[in-house]
């Protein structure tokens, strides 16, 4: 790994006295150049070496940064910091400020009224007023909001003074929710519908006010930028999507990633490092000890917060030199960043449950607000989740990894960072550690996370565990504080890739073999029974039961019926008998010799086996006649049920009714699904259907059981 030049300005503490500060009165200050804008000021003169550096403090934040200079914003005090060594504070007097990205413009914001400045240029200044929402500056342009119309505008002034607003064609259907800081000529922002995790980005074009492409974010995606090339953003799951416009190709980068000097270089910046890679040969440097915030400038150049070893901290400017490797330049100094204390932490070793402050990691600080994230990683599957504090001093960790998906049970690795939110300096605080999730076994958890699954046969002959919990997160949740988005597609578990098609008659039983997941069983076109066991995220080999099982026309498990804690299978045959084949805990032989329940079970079409459902002696069983009538067989724990209870009609619509764990169904056909909650009730054993969207189809969800 080569070394970075780190060029610093001498003596940039003892000399601070003679950094010039030079208050902007609000008459004077200088504006856009445009069309019809006064005749531009030269710009400064670039800093001679030895010259002081200005001084900023811990809590300035980088806005924006242009060819001569970069804003920052310290609660109502906004200044632009010259590269030449002066700086330039801004009327406080109640305006809210806004830098166009990679441009030395700044807005002034009153209400509508908005004063557009150019830093370097100088002129009269131009105002604008409008009754839009201001979103972004784009160059000399407004981005804003029409939230009334839910349209998005690009506002400008023409020479002689005319107001232009252009109102932007082409944008996907759903909410404008926030448009990014992007290069001068094109502008990016997310669309989506309230609660919805599908958002999509659009980039448009400043010139033509017309959308040029749209991307899929998966996610919410932040930091988003444009290049000419690219588009890339920052996801939730710890990676930057890099997308080539031309092509389409699409790359992962870990970390936090920005494009720097055109696109020939890549800036990674994750929790301990900062990191300039070639994109042309790999070759890396590391020119800081830390990096708090990195901010794209104009020509490739970027603005860091951060600090070396030898310099301390400080704003630094990053470019390429003459032979072609970055060099970072300071270009103001911050005297009182300090690095953050740990007084306490706690995080849990071991996780039985995930009940509210069952899972809490908590600490202490010298700091009071520090802004503070999680990282955990299953260390069987590599799944990560991160979680970040709402300014209170732990996080609770509600089991779920991303997309609502549930965790699951082991080891995880977790990390912690942490940086101060009032100094904003400092290098970002890292501890790491282990801890064990283990909770007890949920009812048809086919994975080992603690959840009830679906289990989904396609087309192709592949078999998938769905979470209930993720198809539950499909429909919009009514929530109040700290809401995820609803599940836009859920990510299953591939339990087994192909072959599944050979069987005529799947379902499970329950851990009918005693181990220590649920299991299932497939009958094939021969009539052979097989016994596919549940072991974590995978199955292992089939076993084969045995033959003759041709003779049923339907196999259903999952109520133990006899009282001895495992799922038993009914299976009812051709003429209408149903037999009941009690589970032995025994993979080589697991299930005893058949009993005869009775006949007249042809009047059914479907069976459906979700456990006790009405809190009786023992598991029950549900059917469904060919008139859409679903009825009740309460069992009485000896493997045999009392007269059937009428539970309602209407059940036609659904072609699979599948147990959801706890005596819960999961309903779904081809119009949509739903979930029906228990309610412990002989007479009444379900809550009205939650219904949603997900529905069965000719290829992806087509067998469920």
């Amino acid at each position: 790994m080569s070394r970075a030049r780190v060029r610093v300005r001498p003596s940039s503490r003892l000399r601070l006295t003679a950094a010039l500060a030079v208050t902007l009165a609000a008459t004077t200050a200088a504006t856009v150049a445009g069309p019809g804008i006064a005749a531009a000021a030269p710009a400064a003169a670039a800093q001679e070496a030895g010259a002081a550096v200005p001084v900023l403090t811990a809590q300035d934040l980088t806005s924006s940064v242009g060819t001569t200079g970069f804003l920052t914003t310290r609660s109502s005090v906004a200044t632009w910091t010259r590269y030449d060594g002066t700086s330039v504070q801004l009327p406080d007097d109640g305006s809210r400020y806004s830098g166009a990205a990679q441009s030395d413009v700044v807005v002034a914001s009153k209400g509508t009224r908005h004063t557009l400045q150019d830093m370097a240029e100088g002129g009269d200044p131009v105002v604008i007023d409008v009754p839009y929402e201001l979103r972004q500056v784009n160059g000399s342009t407004l981005v804003m909001v029409d939230t009334s119309t839910n349209t998005l505008h690009l506002v400008s002034r023409e020479p002689g003074g005319r107001t232009v607003d252009r109102k932007v064609t082409g944008l996907p259907s759903g909410t404008l929710r926030h448009t990014a800081d992007t290069a001068p000529g094109t502008v990016a922002v997310r669309v989506g519908p309230v609660g919805s995790s599908a958002y999509r980005l659009a980039v448009i074009d400043v010139a033509t006010a017309t959308t040029t492409g749209t991307y899929d974010l998966d996610g919410y995606g932040y930091e988003v930028q444009v290049t000419p090339d690219h588009v890339a953003w920052y996801s939730y799951d710890g990676v930057t999507k890099v997308v080539d416009r031309h092509t389409g190709a699409s790359e992962d980068v870990p970390g936090w990633a920005t494009f720097a000097f055109g696109d020939d270089w890549i800036a990674v910046k994750d929790s301990t490092r900062f990191t300039l890679r070639s994109r042309k040969d790999g070759r890396t440097v590391e020119p800081f000890r830390f990096a708090n915030q990195v901010t794209a400038g104009p020509d490739g150049t970027l603005l860091v917060r951060g600090g070396t070893a030898a310099d301390g901290w400080g704003v630094f400017r990053v470019a390429l030199g003459a032979d072609g490797e970055p060099t970072a330049t300071m270009v103001a100094d911050v005297p009182d960043g300090s690095e953050l204390t740990l007084r306490s932490l706690s995080v849990p070793s071991r996780i039985t449950s995930f009940a509210y402050g069952s899972a809490r990691f908590r600490w202490e600080f010298d700091e009071q607000w520090t802004n503070v994230t999680f990282q955990l990683t299953h260390t069987a599957t590599g799944q990560t989740v991160r979680l970040y504090n709402e300014y209170d001093p732990w996080i609770n960790w509600k089991g779920e990894l991303n997309n609502r998906f549930e965790a699951y049970n082991g080891t995880y690795t977790w990390k912690m960072t942490a940086s101060s939110e009032s100094r904003h300096f400092g290098p970002t605080f890292v501890r790491t550690g282990t801890l064990t999730v283990a909770r007890p076994k949920e009812p048809r958890d086919f994975n080992d996370n603690g959840g009830g699954d679906a289990l989904v046969r396609d087309s192709s002959g592949n078999l998938s565990a769905y979470g209930i919990q993720q198809l539950m997160y499909m429909k919009d949740i009514e929530c109040y504080d700290n809401c995820a988005p609803r599940v836009a597609k859920p990510d299953p578990e591939r339990l087994g890739t192909g072959g599944w098609n050979t069987y005529t008659l799947m379902t499970s039983p329950g851990n009918a073999a005693g181990g220590a997941a649920d299991d299932i069983v497939g009958r094939d076109r021969d009539g052979v029974l097989w016994l596919h066991q549940s072991e974590k995220q995978k199955l292992l080999p089939r076993t084969k039961v045995g033959g003759g099982w041709q003779v049923y026309n339907k196999i259903v498990g999952g109520s133990d019926l006899n009282g001895d804690g495992r799922g038993d299978l009914l299976a009812t045959d051709t003429s209408g008998v149903l037999w009941l084949y009690t589970s032995t805990g025994s993979a080589t032989r697991p299930f005893g010799t058949r009993k005869r329940i009775g006949g007249g079970w042809q009047a059914y079409d479907l069976l459906v086996a979700p456990g006790n459902v009405a809190g009786a002696s023992g598991g029950d069983l549900l059917a469904r006649d060919r008139d859409g009538v679903l009825w009740m067989y309460l069992g009485k724990g000896d493997g045999t049920f009392t007269a059937r209870r009428k539970v309602g009609g209407g059940w036609q619509k659904y072609t699979h009714i599948i147990p959801a764990g706890w005596g819960a169904l999961y309903a779904i056909g081809p119009s949509g699904s739903a979930y029906y909650w228990t309610t412990d009730s002989t007479t009444k054993p379900f809550e009205p259907a939650y219904t949603l969207p997900l529905r069965t189809d000719s290829t992806t969800y087509k067998t469920f059981f």
